[in-house]
């Protein structure tokens, strides 16, 4: 194999099959396609700089051609190292020695790697945010169908005030709009060009690193060559972004696995995406958000080794930057399906409005806006109706009554012991305050799920998910059309 004249021993057999020859198929897999652009682009601009003849570099782009066409994992051998020497073997197979031997020139396994990772995250990142839009347009569809479906709205997993679902889903379509964001500037990182840095130090050969930038379809150059081939933290920053995003959906399976549960009995998934016991009739679990939440832990787990992989190592090319590399696809293959998996499984899902209503009503949620109601009408503070709110609801639980039992006789000798006077209210007040609709109409302010409110938030979100969109639309278009130039 060519560089192997100084070692002049072969690799031993363990090191060539168990270590070196699966890591190849892992590159073939993700890389294959990406590498031979990367080798069309530079035999392109070798040409361009006269560094090699139009002749040279005709065969190379034609043995290359061939070479894409033909190499299959079959051809894979671990006595070549990685896919990068693999490939180069074939093309010299087609092309011989002194012709596809010239493709190396000015430039060394490390800048190729550096930039084939970069070709090979950007890829990856369009894939999981096109899963993102999906989960989102799901969730928008659901924002819209219960958008004055009143449900519960929780603190410490206790009933606070009520909401709707729709202003649930709005939430959540917005923290999504941010890991989407998030993912957008790791890819403005991700996506800048290393090819042309050689070993660390650059090159003697004229070439043209602009020309190779344009040609791959970067959108910027790494100046520095020993930084081309020594980091990997625009790496770690998709990591990063895809573990927080996938923290957030954790949290969100998290409430809909509660809401499945018979105690709650708010939400019904179908059987599409359930499944059944071994053992007791009855049950229908809904295991695709136990599968969700699980899946955190891989890109989690992920960019922890990745940060401790890359920790203490020398500011410069080393296997362990390979390492990282190897180690990102298990955590960002569990993020898409866990992304997937959520869209998927609200197609399916249907919520229970009279018993979320019902719940809403009935658990003391709405009393809040009962002391809201007594700050307006008697003008006294805040803290002094939250006592007299908190003193009737204590006196009812405390007997086993209900909400229901919240009148105005009740509410004025409450008033008196914290006061030192009644206030008048008729019980028609008092139940009009506590219905949970009237309490959502209430909330005018922004952000809050009355109807109008609501409704700015959906068609803010919309405009966003419509910029989102056309975003990933050009990043893709872009290097498409670079590739396209390059296979002609």
């Amino acid at each position: 194999m060519r560089g192997r004249n100084r070692i002049k021993a072969e690799m031993s057999e363990y090191f060539r099959n168990e270590i070196a020859k699966p890591g190849i198929f892992v590159e073939y897999e993700h890389g294959f396609e990406e590498l031979i652009l990367l080798n069309r682009a530079y035999a392109k601009m070798l040409a361009e700089e006269k560094i090699i003849t139009q002749d040279e570099a005709q065969k190379i782009l034609d043995g290359l051609a061939w070479v894409e066409e033909n190499f299959s994992t079959d051809d894979i051998d671990g006595k070549y190292e990685e896919i990068y020497f693999n490939v180069e073997q074939k093309l010299i197979q087609r092309v011989g020695l002194e012709v596809g031997g010239r493709l190396h020139t000015g430039r060394s396994r490390n800048d190729i790697y550096s930039a084939l990772w970069r070709m090979e995250t950007r890829k990856a990142l369009w894939k999981i945010c096109q899963s993102v839009l999906y989960l989102q347009k799901e969730m928008f569809a659901l924002a819209e169908k219960y958008q004055q479906t009143i449900i519960t709205g929780y603190t410490h997993t206790q009933p606070a005030q009520p909401i709707t679902v729709g202003y649930y889903y709005a939430a959540a379509i917005e923290v999504l709009q941010r890991d989407f964001q998030r993912l957008q500037e790791a890819y403005q990182k991700t996506n800048q060009c290393a090819l042309g840095a050689a070993a660390l130090a650059g090159t003697s050969f004229p070439i043209n690193r602009n020309s190779l930038e344009k040609l791959l379809g970067f959108e910027g150059t790494v100046t520095n060559a020993l930084d081309c081939v020594g980091t990997k933290d625009y790496l770690l920053e998709v990591e990063g972004a895809l573990a927080i995003m996938m923290v957030n959906l954790s949290r969100m399976a998290q409430d809909h696995y509660i809401w499945c549960t018979n105690e709650f009995s708010l939400l019904d998934i179908g059987g599409e995406v359930a499944i059944c016991s071994s053992i007791m009739p009855q049950k229908k679990n809904p295991v695709t958000f136990e599968m969700i939440k699980a899946k955190a832990a891989h890109i989690l787990g992920t960019f922890t080794a990745g940060c401790a992989t890359m920790k203490n190592t020398p500011f410069s090319l080393c296997m362990d930057l390979f390492e990282t590399h190897a180690q990102f696809w298990s955590g960002f293959n569990a993020s898409v399906d866990a992304v997937n998996l959520f869209a998927e499984t609200l197609k399916y899902v249907k919520f229970n409005d009279e018993r979320a209503y019902l719940a809403a009503k009935n658990n003391f949620s709405t009393v809040t806006a009962l002391a809201d109601f007594l700050v307006g009408k008697f003008k006294i503070s805040f803290a002094q109706a939250h006592d007299i709110v908190g003193e009737m609801v204590g006196a009812v639980t405390e007997k086993g009554g209900s909400i229901s039992d919240m009148n105005a006789e009740l509410l004025t000798t409450c008033a008196e012991n914290i006061l030192g006077r009644g206030l008048e209210v008729t019980d028609a007040e008092i139940t009009n305050v506590l219905e949970p609709a009237a309490n959502i109409r209430g909330k005018i302010s922004v952000g809050s799920p009355g109807e109008f409110s609501l409704q700015n938030m959906i068609d803010g979100a919309k405009k966003i998910f419509t910029e989102q969109n056309d975003w990933l639309a050009a990043k893709k278009n872009l290097v498409a059309s670079a590739y396209k130039k390059l296979r002609q």
